[in-house]
């Protein structure tokens, strides 16, 4: 092939592909619009729905105030601490601005968050735990030994939903950590 074929051949491509042009209007209409979110945003939405479902679940034990004053305030108080836990995690995530980071602070960063999940985690459950085994144990004993199957399916339930909550976050946080290492 000669140099006068490759001059042919290259005049002859098309370049104006408009397939290519509408990708990126509609990639450019979706960032201004707010519709796409980075991993960064996806972790601290997580942590502020889990704040906002700790905040609802406070509301669900006030018609037990009357039955089991105890349980209801130590389950109260549990879910405001997980509360306030799941915020400050919220923010902490809100504030990290990776794109003016450098790569190992990045990492760090990434690393800084997981620790600190698995902490907030190991505290929920060294506290959750006992406070679902003595609800179980005092609902069952003001309604009866029926209403322990409900319990038991109630702690199942959140134990299905924690397990899946957290390996969404997991994946966020390994994902983020595995594109700032081939970085």
């Amino acid at each position: 092939m000669n140099i006068d074929e490759l001059k042919n051949n290259w005049n002859s491509l098309d370049f104006s592909s408009t397939g290519h042009l509408d990708d990126e209007r509609e990639i450019c209409r979706q960032v201004e619009s707010g519709r796409v979110t980075t991993l960064r945003d996806r972790l601290g939405d997580i942590s502020l729905r889990l704040s906002l479902l700790c905040l609802a679940a406070l509301f669900l034990m006030v018609p037990y105030i009357h039955e089991a004053l105890l349980m209801a305030v130590l389950a109260m108080g549990f879910f405001i601490f997980m509360a306030v836990m799941h915020y400050i995690m919220y923010r902490r995530v809100s504030r990290v601005n990776f794109s003016k980071m450098t790569v190992k602070d990045a990492i760090i960063t990434v690393s800084n968050i997981n620790r600190e999940r698995i902490r907030q985690r190991a505290i929920g459950m060294a506290l959750g735990i006992p406070l679902v085994c003595y609800m179980i144990f005092t609902i069952t004993s003001i309604f009866g030994h029926y209403s322990i199957y409900g319990c038991v399916a109630g702690a199942v339930i959140g134990l299905i939903i924690g397990l899946v909550v957290n390996h969404r976050a997991t994946m966020i946080l390994r994902e983020l950590r595995q594109q700032f290492e081939q970085e």
